[in-house]
């Protein structure tokens, strides 16, 4: 049996080490789709638990285990070292790992490296203490969490599953129930339009939309268009420009700027290109109404202005069935659920020229329902484009039963560690590691009240919280082991 006091003391022996390995593995960049800086995050890891004296072992640069204890039964900790790309907005370089007022800045701070470090950190004080497990503990590295698991997926064929894991990289007190995901990929060609031909009749052309090409589980904070505008029809800027006023007035909390130049085209015929910059907060899909999508509300102006047949046609239904709604109302696909809440909706990704039209869109819905009955009603939904439609990426929603022996281990932890005796199990609309694995839950390694910092510009983790997590994770596995 170890001592509470033992366990403390050890963990803030370490801190420094803590804190700087945090900003060591801060400093890699691993955006998911990066696989050499991926696979570089996963080494330095895999290095970090070698020489803590544990077992570790990187599996076809698909994901790694650090392993501790032997025996029939196997606890997992599943962590990811992936992340999302830093976006815009950042007062902190992105990937240095900067402290100030006793926070480490940068991406990947709290979601995931900052837990997977204070989790590998709890292991070591658990073996430095002298605990010998009967059973196993085994940590799983992920590196494409933020992104389909095409790796993931290909890395479970290769190991065996742990008999129960927690993963670090939600919140607490525990979390039994996530939403299902849909990502979906809406392509609509649009008929080969003759330039000049339409010129007369329509003086407004978006030569290119696009949006930031960001993760679509972000609300977008920024979208642009390049608008074409014929010489005919330059004084139509002016129009643009009192147009975009006016719908700034009645929107205070939009921003949308306007540039403009002269072009010369091929053909001789002098054009003029107006561009409009959309400005908009980024957050995480799951949590998308505290964002503010910047392609929805570029999408809400377009809106008002004389495009090209199809492109008007492609703008007024996006305005008209998604504009700036989270829950699917217009489409009418709301669901909602009393643990995980309502369906949630994020147009991610736009790309918009003449020929086409291509949205990419994140959503998540409650974990009441399933999967196969959902996508149906998502699709017939969006059918409304009359494009194609494809899923890109799919979840099944989790449930976990709450009297289960592992949940009121790490609830009984909790209580302990936090004094609140009335935490309860919760649901969220986020996806965890938890729907990749048979018997997983999230366990933190946020505290209720905590500000929302994931995928958020300066993301960081505090240094005190993440001490914390470093001791509550100690107490939960060496629980787990009993």
């Amino acid at each position: 049996m170890i001592k509470f006091t033992e366990l403390t003391d050890l963990i803030h022996s370490n801190h420094d080490q803590i804190v700087k390995s945090v900003q060591d593995c801060i400093r890699i960049k691993s955006v998911s789709e990066d696989k050499q800086g991926t696979v570089a995050a996963l080494n330095f890891f895999l290095n970090l638990g070698q020489k803590m004296g544990f077992r570790s072992k990187n599996v076809d640069n698909l994901g790694g285990i650090i392993e501790f204890g032997d025996g029939e039964k196997t606890i997992g900790i599943i962590v990811h070292l992936d992340t999302v790309p830093e976006g815009t907005g950042w007062q902190f370089p992105p990937f240095e790992g900067q402290i100030k007022d006793g926070k480490i800045y940068g991406r990947g701070a709290m979601d995931d490296k900052g837990p997977a470090v204070a989790a590998l950190y709890a292991l070591k004080t658990l073996k430095d203490l002298g605990v010998k497990p009967k059973q196993k503990v085994q940590m799983i590295i992920g590196i494409d969490e933020e992104t389909v698991w095409d790796s993931t997926l290909k890395f479970l064929t290769k190991i065996k599953e742990p008999d129960f894991s927690f993963v670090p990289d939600s919140k607490f007190p525990i979390v039994i129930a996530e939403k299902g995901l849909l990502w979906l990929e809406l392509t609509k060609e649009l008929q080969s339009q003759n330039k000049t031909a339409q010129w007369n009749k329509q003086n407004i052309i978006i030569k290119q939309m696009s949006s930031g090409g960001e993760s679509i589980n972000i609300v977008p904070d920024y979208c642009e268009a390049t608008l074409m505008v014929s010489e005919d029809g330059v004084q139509h800027i002016e129009q643009i420009e009192q147009k975009l006023k006016k719908f700034l007035q009645e929107n205070e909390s939009y921003k949308i700027e306007l540039v403009h130049n002269k072009t010369e085209p091929d053909n001789g015929r002098r054009e003029s290109e107006v561009k409009l910059l959309s400005y908009g907060k980024s957050a995480h899909a799951f949590v998308c109404n505290e964002g503010q999508n910047a392609i929805s509300q570029l999408m809400l102006f377009l809106n008002d202005l004389d495009l090209l047949p199809e492109q008007k046609a492609f703008v007024q239904t996006y305005v008209t069935k998604l504009g700036m709604e989270h829950y699917g109302e217009s489409l009418g696909i709301q669901m909602e659920d009393e643990l995980t809440g309502k369906l949630t909706l994020n147009p991610g990704y736009i790309f918009l020229d003449e020929k086409q039209a291509i949205l990419k869109v994140d959503l998540r819905f409650p974990a009441s329902q399933q999967l196969k009955a959902a996508k149906a009603q998502v699709e017939s939904a969006f059918k409304v484009f009359e494009g194609d439609i494809k899923f890109i990426d799919s979840l099944e929603s989790l449930t976990f039963p709450e009297d289960d022996p592992h949940i009121q281990k790490l609830l009984k932890v909790y209580r302990a560690y936090t004094g609140d005796q009335e935490a309860k199990p919760l649901g969220m609309g986020g996806t965890t590691y938890s729907k990749a694995f048979k018997n997983a839950v999230a366990f933190g390694p946020t505290f209720p009240g905590m500000a929302k910092v994931e995928h958020q510009p300066d993301e960081y983790i505090e240094i005190d919280h993440l001490i914390k997590c470093t001791e509550i994770y100690a107490l939960a596995i060496h629980e787990l082991l009993k």
